[in-house]
């Protein structure tokens, strides 16, 4: 080969479209790495202030300044309401909706403003003890970072689209340090479909998060203190089992009252988003004077819940978040009581943290509620030698929740199995969470981030394609030139225009232009079977009618086309439903479709 080219072949190669985006997803992987962990860091100094290094153990407990714990997320909620009041609005909740919607249907644009804005209120919100998870505003910023580095250099909407995705794989990297997690995390939820040229560039990206996170923290795992459970037997299977229906029943409880508690705040539009935010704080810090396990997001009792444990005598181990008068010599009961009751107070202070436009996710508070459910069966089942672990059944049902209420059945299998490394817990892992999932989905359609999606006619579960079809309308795919019949005008008529022009159906209308019905081909060749061509349209014309208006979407005319099984669908106009103006039909639809995908894949986000 002459140098001239090896040179060409090594431009071709710089140039390559594949490296650019993977060398895109590196710089993405890196910089959601450092910005998770200051953002961590400022969360945990903002909690340092007021708690010292737990929520549990802070300075102000048993102290004669013990009631100011009350007032602490109060403070919080009001800074974190005043930020998004002034700075972005979209800075409350979850966070993680905002992503996917973004990916979805708007380009995946998300803005920097809001990013920071998140940032500021999420980390305030959780320092100072808000019952909310870090993931959320972690995935919130890294997916940004993702977008901005994809818009700046103009890369286009489908490779934008993986840039999101990156950050996201990243930010559940840097925060469990399970980069497979990560990835299938960002597969999964955020761009719903898996692609080559979106995998690679997302495993690059959590591949340099991992390497950057572990270099600023350490290789440590999200829970290092996890025992090696063990099957005692296989007459396990079947507890786990029950583990899942009873986790999928309370996943959907969860849910459905999250979005509860929020529709009814919302309601009172005329209470100011600070005052309502702070208080929400003023609830959980009532909660958290008895029991201060609710502050923040519940990692260190989550910790203690998953590693219950049995010793040489058979005695249990619990944590220290539990407390000292917990009569666990005599019985379980006193202990089964107080995990339950933190797990139901636990949800009461997540729903209202967040249903008071409260800032931060709800993942980390999934597990500790799922940790909680299964300790207590786990305890219930230990009591009578069943099992000898309990905490396996904290770990499973912590994966469990995790499942049911985001619907990334696979991400948590994996998150979890990376965190213990044990692989005689994968089949009960497994086994729960596949259930948890099932049960859930029978009782509640919609996972906590798409139900809010749902509120505004956003539906990710029908996946990229219906929702491309959704942002089409139907007056970008209908036939204007549309030709007509009178009623009255004979079979032999409409059948000489069928074959003349092509059309598979006539709309018919009257003398005043309204529309009567509609006759197709296979009208007339039911009528020519029956010898019946003497007839009139009238006599076999179709009159009840399904219309559509040209404001509506593809998806909504591929409903309509599906309901009654038909071919062709009239356009009528909104305001004159006799109006005829055109004519739709799944043709119409498809071409609609390829081609709007088509553009999609080759414009930019500046288009």
């Amino acid at each position: 080969m002459k140098d001239s080219d090896a040179i060409n072949r090594l431009e071709e190669i710089f140039k390559s479209p594949m490296l650019q985006i993977n060398l895109l997803a590196a710089i993405t992987g890196a910089c959601a790495a450092v910005i998770t962990w200051i953002f961590i860091n400022m969360s945990k100094g903002i909690q340092s202030v007021f708690y010292g290094d737990s929520f549990i153990e802070n300075s102000l407990k048993g102290s004669d300044r013990e009631w100011m714990i009350i007032f602490i997320p109060a403070l919080g909620g009001l800074i974190a309401g005043l930020i998004i009041e002034y700075w972005s609005k979209d800075a409350k909740g979850a966070g993680v909706p905002m992503v996917m919607e973004a990916v979805a249907v708007k380009k995946a644009r998300l803005s920097a403003k809001k990013a920071i804005a998140k940032f500021f209120a999420s980390a305030t919100c959780i320092g100072t003890g808000m019952s909310l998870g870090r993931v959320g505003p972690m995935i919130v910023i890294s997916s940004t970072i993702g977008s901005e580095i994809g818009q700046r250099t103009g890369k286009t909407v489908e490779d934008t689209r993986t840039m999101v995705g990156c950050g996201a794989a990243s930010a559940i990297t840097a925060a469990f340090n399970a980069p497979l997690g990560g990835v299938l995390f960002a597969i999964e939820l955020i761009l719903a479909e898996l692609k080559t040229r979106s995998f690679i560039p997302i495993v690059v990206a959590a591949v340099i998060a991992t390497t950057v996170s572990r270099s600023l923290i350490g290789d440590v795992a999200a829970f290092d203190s996890i025992p090696n459970y063990t099957l005692s037997s296989p007459v396990e299977y079947p507890f786990y089992i029950v583990l899942g229906i009873i986790i999928g029943f309370a996943a959907a409880i969860f849910i459905k009252l999250m979005n509860f508690v929020e529709t009814n705040i919302e309601k009172f539009d005329y209470i100011p988003i600070p005052l309502r935010t702070a208080l929400g704080g003023l609830c959980v810090g009532l909660i958290a004077l008895s029991f201060p396990h609710v502050l923040g997001n519940g990692f260190d009792v989550t910790s203690d819940l998953i590693s219950l444990d049995t010793d040489e005598n058979n005695d249990l181990i619990i944590g220290k978040s539990f407390p000292g008068n917990t009569d666990v010599a005599s019985g379980i009961g006193s202990l089964l009581i107080f995990i339950l009751s933190i797990m139901a107070l636990k949800i009461i202070a997540t729903s209202v943290s967040i249903g008071s436009g409260g800032s931060g996710g709800i993942f980390t508070p999934s597990l500790f509620i799922g940790a909680a459910i299964g300790a207590g069966l786990g305890l219930v089942l230990n009591s009578y030698d069943v099992v000898g672990h309990p905490g396996a059944f904290a770990l499973v049902g912590m994966a469990a929740f995790v499942a049911s209420t985001t619907r990334a059945t696979l991400t948590a299998i994996v998150l979890l199995f990376e965190m213990t490394a044990t692989y005689e817990i994968i089949l009960p892992l497994m086994l729960s969470c596949v259930v948890a999932d099932a049960v859930c989905y029978v009782l509640s359609e919609h996972s906590f981030y798409t139900s809010k999606l749902a509120k505004r006619g956003i539906s990710i579960d029908l996946g990229a394609g219906q929702d491309l079809m959704r942002m089409i309308s139907v007056e970008e795919a209908m036939s204007k030139d549309v030709m007509t019949i009178k009623p009255e005008s004979p079979l032999e008529l409409a059948l000489q225009i069928i074959e003349d022009t092509g059309h598979m159906a006539l709309p018919v209308v009257n003398d005043n232009e309204e529309l009567y019905g509609i006759i197709t081909w296979s009208d007339l060749h039911d009528a020519a079977e029956k010898h019946e061509r003497h007839l009139t349209v009238a006599d076999y014309c179709t009159t009840d009618l399904i219309t559509i208006t040209p404001e509506d979407s593809l998806t909504t005319a591929l409903d309509s086309l599906g309901y009654k099984e038909i071919s062709h669908l009239p356009v009528v106009n909104k305001s004159n439903t006799k109006k005829i103006i055109g004519i739709i039909t799944k043709g119409d639809l498809i071409k609609a479709y390829n081609k709007r995908r088509f553009i999609q894949k080759k414009m930019s986000w500046q288009d």
